[in-house]
């Protein structure tokens, strides 16, 4: 209320003031307008009588100076008895002054200001005290030939009311302004209450609070507007609310479809995509892509970027039947189909889909049995084998030993295996077991290393993480860790000696953080690429038993990213080296089911 009140009284004072002014700016021209036809009026009046002494002249033949006298008789006869008739020559010189007497010892009066302009314009009036008679008088002075006739008028409180405008007028002028005064309250109490109330409109709008306030506002025009922005704003509000709304759910739907898709505006400007499309595109493209900018200038992507720029150029779409391409793109042993459709206002939309994604899954559905089958036969039928030669076999106690310790080998190999197995199962089917929680990313590398130190300086490998150390994100610990222990167990075992490791974080959307992990050892022939992450898979036959692995380590890397939301990409660089590029999704609940 105080600061209502307080408006209102600066909306009267602006209104006061701004009143004020124009009134004093009527009273000021209305009081000099007046005043100078009041002036024009008298001057009118005395010029009457300057011609009316010049034509007794003219009449009297009154020159030379012996004629002058006839002027007094002439004085005489006239009905204001008030005026004053001065006869003036050219040089200053007053020839017969009416009210003084021997005129030649008067002063010259060639710099009186009316005998200046009445030379000069012809014409000339000023109001001042004489100096000869010492009195105020108002002196009107016209010229006629060769010399100025000047009436004056004493200047006294009648000569002023003549002058004076009416004061009737001013009066008039002021009751209206003291009216008008106080119409203004009600005035800036009807308009104040509408300008405050929109007032404390915008600011809970440009604060962002929500508008669930009851505005009143005085029945009148601004009250009206104000009830209709009031409105108007709501309802904007509101569909502007539904609007996000439905922007998130589209959001949430892309990133659940598997396939790779974004919006363009039809600047080329990226308006939307989810993550499988970042993955895609940089999976497609031999260097990464941390610009969006940058995505239509891939090599690949030439003819989708020939397909837009011709349909955009000149053309008019039609919303019914809009005009697509698709193109097929074979890269590293995958095969992506890529759709480009234009809409009617020259935006467009670009579909990524992993074609060989089905039957890589079946194949893995149609090889599991049997590969677990044999990998847990080799080291089951070793055991036995041992124990039997034992069993069977007067051994001394050396080859005793020896057997024992191989049975043992195995026996720890049988455990890995079916430890990695059960790690597998429980990711796919039992999920929920592991909580998600902030964790440090950076660190958990660092423990990676500290546990695989020995093996890293054996092998003489440097490794290098270009990402914050304090960089956190949602998941799990257990299975971060051991997919990063997974990769560098793969490097330390295939990628050869004095080699060197780089884990980067190089970009990160609203949805997703992106990493690159990759060696620049010895690679991987690129008809084994694709199936690095295949259960029991191996590069070599032999390769995993010679090293020791249980040939799940990249299945689990891939199946833990998966668990994040992820997704994971293998590929050889141009450098040489193996690179993994993956993604983690930015939130995720506290525990996944």
């Amino acid at each position: 209320m105080k600061y209502i009140s307080r408006y209102r009284k600066k909306l009267f004072i602006y209104l006061f003031l701004t009143f004020v002014v124009f009134t004093a700016i009527i009273i000021y021209w209305e009081y000099h307008r007046e005043k100078k036809y009041r002036i024009k009026s008298l001057n009118s009046e005395l010029n009457g009588y300057t011609d009316l002494v010049k034509n007794y002249i003219n009449i009297q033949n009154s020159y030379p100076l012996d004629y002058y006298q006839l002027l007094d008789t002439f004085y005489k006869i006239l009905p204001n008895k008030n005026l004053r008739i001065s006869i003036i020559d050219l040089s200053g010189s007053v020839v017969y002054d009416s009210q003084v007497k021997g005129n030649m010892s008067m002063e010259n009066h060639a710099r009186r200001p009316e005998v200046i302009h009445a030379i000069l314009d012809g014409i000339g009036s000023d109001i001042r005290i004489s100096t000869t008679t010492k009195l105020k008088y108002y002196y009107y002075a016209k010229r006629y030939n060769n010399d100025i006739i000047r009436i004056s008028i004493l200047y006294d409180i009648e000569a002023k009311n003549i002058l004076e405008p009416d004061k009737l007028s001013l009066i008039f002028i002021f009751l209206f302004f003291l009216i008008s005064s106080i119409s203004f309250i009600f005035i800036t109490d009807k308009f104040g209450s509408s300008i405050v109330e929109l007032k404390k409109f915008i600011t809970l709008v440009s604060t962002n609070k929500p508008i669930d306030e009851d505005f009143y506002f005085p029945q009148n025009e601004l009250g009206i507007i104000g009830k209709a922005i009031i409105t108007n704003y709501q309802n904007l509000d509101k569909v502007t609310k539904e609007l996000l709304l439905e922007k998130e759910k589209l959001i949430r739907h892309l990133n659940i479809l598997q396939e790779g898709i974004a919006i363009f505006s039809k600047d080329k400007n990226m308006i939307i995509t989810n993550s499988h499309f970042v993955q895609f595109i940089n999976y497609i493209n031999d260097k990464l892509v941390s610009s969006n900018d940058k995505i239509l200038e891939i090599e690949e992507l030439s003819p989708i970027k020939n397909f837009i720029e011709n349909q955009t150029q000149n053309t008019v779409l039609v919303a019914q039947n809009p005009p697509s391409h698709e193109i097929i793109i074979k890269k590293n042993r995958k095969i992506f189909s890529i759709k480009c459709i234009i809409f009617q206002d020259k935006s467009f939309e670009i579909l990524i889909n992993n074609i060989t994604k089905l039957e890589k899954r079946k194949l893995l559905k149609q090889q599991l049995t049997d590969n677990i089958a044999h990998e847990l036969k080799t080291p089951v039928s070793s055991i036995r084998g041992f124990l039997e030669t034992i069993q069977n076999n007067d051994l001394d106690q050396n080859k005793q030993s020896l057997f024992i310790q191989r049975a043992y080998s195995q026996t720890c190999r049988l455990a890995e295996l079916i430890e990695d197995i059960s790690l597998l199962t429980t990711i796919e089917e039992s999920r929920n077991l592991y909580k998600i929680n902030k964790i440090n990313l950076y660190q958990i590398i660092q423990d990676v290393i500290y546990d695989l130190q020995l093996k890293i300086e054996k092998s003489q490998i440097s490794v290098d993480v270009l990402m914050a150390k304090n960089f956190e994100l949602y998941g799990n610990y257990f299975l971060i860790y051991s997919a990063f222990r997974n990769l560098f167990d793969n490097t330390i075992a295939y990628a050869g000696n004095n080699v060197s490791i780089k884990i980067n974080k190089y970009m990160e959307d609203s949805e997703y953080y992106y990493f690159s992990y990759y060696d620049s050892g010895i690679g991987v022939p690129e008809v084994d690429l694709q199936r690095l992450f295949e259960r029991f898979y191996r590069v070599e036959k032999g390769r995993d038993r010679k090293n020791g692995g249980t040939g799940l380590g990249l299945a689990i890397v891939k199946n833990t990213i998966l668990y994040h939301k992820g997704e994971i990409t293998v590929r050889n660089r141009n450098e040489g080296g193996l690179e993994f590029l993956f993604s983690i999704h930015k939130y995720l609940d506290t525990q996944i089911s």
